[in-house]
């Protein structure tokens, strides 16, 4: 078979039991069966099942996995099955597992987590998981899409290119639900019948920093008229993003500000800037961060590695901390270079613009440092942490949102001289498979 195969529609439905969920918060199930004529023992991924429930499903796509299905009925349901909170489950992408009674489902964040960190490190204390409430996301990327009678605004269905429209969403702050439904006549006035855009939305202090993408052929005069009715809202910034992947100024009214106000910190996100998707989410990083820091009380100067618009970068300035921060994307940049400024502490940190993926700082760049925080993106930072075991600094944190790419780059460390004492899961997804984590290593003492 291909990789990926597209399986006839008349195939026949296949009566399951589900034996767990899997990494991706879809059930998992084994079956001897005959699929497009060859007969193996298949292993079945159907989202929105439980354990031990047993299901009737349509086989859609053959990966290289196993095979991928829809759900038809539900024969035999969980106990531990309950109903889902909001309208556009089973539908909208953004959620898996609401189905699922909150222990049990808290219980696979956590040991999704742990189970893994368990088999290269045995004595890791990992921390109760900390999770973030409903209706506290204030970060969202959404599609729209024109027909001939309306705008759909929305996420993805799972797996899928078709938008659902969204009414309300527990996950979302309620302001960013406002925003949506204000967002949908100004939007279909814009677009053409067939357009489809992304949509960046950030809500900060004094309202939504707006960035979208696949309007750049749009001319100005319909530019403007967006302009005027998306001045009236609570957008305080609008840019649109170019074929060359630069963003264009078209509005602003305000500053776009970002307070953390637990830690005396602000910060200033570029368009469309990356932020921890939930300010409990935030907090419970920085407080984990700052933990790890004091374990070790001759810290002065920090190396930050992937460092953003300065999330952890400006709180740890405010604590008297000299901070070097890397970062790839300029912009990310000069938005600690403001904040730092306006903060009065500039004179404790130095930007520099750097691909670690590809152009890692080596042992001995790193050799200089107290400490080191390392917050990659999903694909990790395999080379970076190769470097950084052989540069013995003595403590090392990471922040991760792929326990795949952590534990792999965790080997790196714990095969020279490092333990990873704890851990802490953070789930600021609520019901989606993700998971994050922040994790503290320190160099062995030599005996």
């Amino acid at each position: 078979m291909k990789r990926h195969q597209k399986l006839q529609k008349n195939i026949d439905n296949r009566l399951l039991t589900i034996k767990h969920i899997g990494s991706r918060g879809e059930g998992v199930s084994n079956l001897t069966t005959e699929i497009n004529f060859r007969k193996s023992d298949y292993t079945f991924f159907i989202p929105f099942t439980l354990p031990d429930e047993i299901v009737v499903v349509k086989p859609i796509l053959s990966t290289s996995e196993g095979i991928r299905a829809s759900l038809v009925e539900i024969k035999s349901p969980s106990q531990k099955r309950i109903d889902p909170k909001c309208e556009h489950f089973f539908q909208c992408g953004g959620c898996l597992l609401q189905h699922w009674n909150f222990e049990d489902y808290s219980s696979w964040k956590i040991n999704k987590i742990s189970l893994p960190i368990f088999k290269i490190s045995q004595t890791t204390n990992i921390k109760p998981i900390k999770t973030s409430s409903i209706r506290s996301r204030r970060h969202i990327k959404l599609k729209a899409k024109k027909n001939k009678f309306n705008t759909i605004i929305g996420f993805n269905e799972y797996r899928s290119k078709f938008i659902t429209k969204i009414e309300k969403c527990i996950i979302i702050d309620l302001e960013l639900e406002k925003f949506i439904h204000a967002l949908e006549k100004p939007l279909h006035r814009l677009l053409s019948v067939g357009d489809e855009i992304d949509i960046h939305a950030n809500l900060l202090d004094n309202g939504v920093d707006l960035l979208i993408k696949g309007i750049d052929k749009i001319n100005y005069h319909k530019l403007n008229t967006f302009i005027e009715d998306v001045s009236n809202s609570k957008v305080i910034r609008f840019h649109r993003r170019l074929e060359d992947n630069t963003s264009e100024l078209l509005f602003t009214r305000d500053l776009p500000i970002l307070s953390n106000k637990p830690f005396l910190s602000t910060t200033y996100p570029p368009p469309g800037g990356f932020l921890q998707a939930t300010v409990e989410g935030e907090n419970v990083i920085l407080d984990s961060v700052i933990q790890g820091l004091n374990e070790n009380k001759q810290t002065k100067l920090i190396c930050e590695l992937f460092c953003g618009s300065g999330t952890i970068t400006l709180p740890l300035l405010k604590k008297k901390y000299k901070i070097h921060a890397f970062e790839l994307d300029n912009e990310s940049l000069k938005a600690i270079d403001i904040a730092s400024r306006k903060e009065g502490v500039g004179n404790r940190v130095k930007t520099t613009v750097r691909d670690l993926k590809n152009f890692p700082l080596t042992s001995d760049e790193l050799a200089k440092y107290d400490a080191i925080i390392v917050d990659p993106p999903r694909s990790g930072a395999n080379l970076q942490f190769s470097n950084i075991a052989k540069s013995k600094i003595p403590i090392v944190i990471s922040v991760s949102c792929n326990i795949n790419t952590f534990i792999r780059d965790a080997k790196k460390l714990l095969e020279t001289d490092y333990k990873l004492k704890w851990a802490q899961p953070i789930d600021q997804f609520l019901f989606s498979a993700h998971v994050e984590l922040v994790a503290f290593f320190e160099l062995k003492e030599k005996c």
